[in-house]
């Protein structure tokens, strides 16, 4: 019979969260935390600013056709205006490549070593628990937004605070139950 390697031993023998501490508990999910996951939530942070983005772009290039047009001798406002474009220009197209960065500065990112995460959702806070212990404690009361899509669900608490929960780490109904206590609290 083959010996076990060290890897397989470890997942063989998954971490146990104790749930019984927290005081009235509504939900809990323990899901695997990876790179993959900030890629997703980061997809969720700063939904519109995007378009935002892009109608500044397209504003300051409009702006320097007229002056082009109207006004030749503005060769300063007409530079200026080409740099404005072209730095949005430059965000717009390497949106995703922001997003994750500033992913990565929020506590979305500071978790990406924990490996497995343990989400508990209570009346009064949210709890992100690792294998050594309470990683970060959120009040419900400090939620600002909810955004969702069909496979996680990124709540923000401000200063650059995060909770992911993944939707396979529930069930069907927990998972209504979810969202519909997250979008009551904000």
């Amino acid at each position: 019979m083959p010996k076990k390697s060290p890897a397989r031993r470890d997942q063989s023998a998954p971490i146990k969260f104790n749930d019984e501490k927290y005081d009235h508990l509504r939900f809990s999910a323990t899901f695997e935390y990876n790179e993959l996951c900030i890629a997703r939530a980061a997809e969720l942070l700063g939904p519109r600013l995007k378009q935002v983005v892009t109608i500044g772009n397209f504003g300051a290039l409009i702006l320097l056709v007229l002056v082009a047009l109207w006004a030749k001798d503005a060769i300063v406002v007409m530079i200026v205006l080409f740099l404005v474009a072209t730095a949005l220009s430059y965000v717009t197209s390497n949106w995703r490549k922001l997003q994750l960065r500033y992913a990565r500065t929020t506590s979305l990112g500071s978790w990406t070593q924990a490996g497995r995460l343990h989400v508990v959702v209570c009346d009064d806070a949210l709890h992100v628990v690792d294998k050594t212990g309470e990683l970060a404690t959120y009040p419900t009361s400090e939620l600002r937004y909810v955004h969702e899509t069909g496979d996680f669900v990124v709540a923000g608490f401000g200063r650059k605070r995060f909770v992911y929960v993944p939707r396979a780490a529930l069930s069907e109904n927990r998972w209504r139950e979810l969202l519909r206590f997250l979008k009551d609290h904000r």
